[in-house]
């Protein structure tokens, strides 16, 4: 685990919205599009909430819930935690990990990411979940692809890519 990349991935709204109502409030086909290419193969630990989302993402590898519910059903490839440290330690054998929140997720487990893949959505949302507040100093931006609104994106965004100092 001490070479592990613990990699958050989110896409957030200028004012640090992720979400309203338990769904994105923007659809973004290149963004899910980058998603899938930098996730392939790779395990995703999320909370319930985000699991049981109507567009809910799902690794077809390796899927670990943090959830306290004991009714928790579950597809192929998918674990139940009871909490974040034990997810962790269910995928402590992996080299890459993707957490994808929430909000309470994201929260929990900031301190412990050393990389970030992070859509900025640029425009201000109405939202109930955030993305937590960052001490940026602490990131080093590696990478950085600016997306113009076209036909397909009603708003510009950019995707990000930091890298813990």
């Amino acid at each position: 685990m001490l070479n592990q990349r613990i990699a958050l991935i989110a896409a957030m709204g200028e004012n640090r919205v992720i979400g309203i109502q338990n769904r994105l409030p923007w659809n973004l086909p290149a963004d899910w599009e980058n998603f899938r290419r930098v996730t392939a193969g790779a395990p995703f630990l999320m909370g319930r909430h985000s699991f049981e989302t109507e567009d809910a993402l799902w690794s077809d590898y390796r899927n670990v819930v943090i959830s306290r519910s004991p009714q928790l059903q579950l597809p192929a490839h998918t674990q139940q935690a009871f909490s974040v440290e034990e997810g962790l330690h269910l995928l402590g054998d992996e080299p890459l990990v993707f957490i994808l929140g929430g909000a309470s997720i994201f929260e929990q487990t900031q301190h412990l990411g050393n990389y970030m893949y992070l859509t900025i959505v640029h425009g201000i949302f109405e939202g109930d979940a955030f993305f937590p507040e960052l001490v940026w100093s602490e990131w080093e931006l590696v990478h950085s692809k600016r997306h113009e609104a076209d036909q397909r994106h009603a708003y510009a965004f950019s995707l990000n890519e930091y890298q813990r100092r």
